[in-house]
């Protein structure tokens, strides 16, 4: 008689299977964490802008008019691990008419920009460049003048009136 031994242990295909599951599972999991770090760099960069714009506003009260150029002195603070390293944050000023604009973009890629003073979201890219944002006040960016960067990507660094 042949003596029968149990062999213990999983099948080849029972092992893939296995790591079939765990790959799927793992996929939703990435996708599903982007998601979430997008949306939550959004609402970042949002929040920021309305600071923004209250410290402005703000500023107005206090001096009569918006302020240009923005200085350390308006304690401007933005979550800077939220914002792309190119195109992520202008001002623009215009002092004929006291009017401002400012663009923000979240390193989901998103832009978003104040309008009278309401904050909204962008679609695309075009017009949310330095040039668009004074657009919206119907001046030209100059860069000098009317308007800052608040992040130098040649450099790599931050304006010093961003906190």
């Amino acid at each position: 008689m042949w003596a029968t031994r149990k062999h213990s242990g999983f099948t080849i295909v029972e092992l893939l299977i296995v790591v079939v599951v765990i790959g799927i599972l793992a996929a939703i999991v990435i996708v599903a964490y982007n998601g979430i770090t997008s949306s939550a760099n959004d609402a970042a960069v949002k929040s920021d802008l309305a600071n923004i714009v209250k410290r402005l506003e703000l500023q107005k009260v206090e001096d009569g008019s918006y302020p240009y150029p923005l200085t350390t002195a308006m304690d401007i603070h933005v979550t800077k691990s939220a914002y792309d390293d190119v195109n992520n944050l202008y001002y623009c000023y215009d002092s004929a008419t006291d009017t401002y604009a400012v663009q923000v973009r979240s390193l989901s890629g998103n832009f978003f920009r104040v309008e009278d003073g309401v904050v909204l979201e962008g679609t695309g890219s075009s017009g949310y460049w330095a040039a668009g944002v004074c657009g919206i006040l119907g001046i030209t960016w100059d860069g000098n003048t009317n308007g800052q960067f608040g992040y130098n990507a040649t450099n790599d660094t931050w304006a010093s009136w961003v906190q």
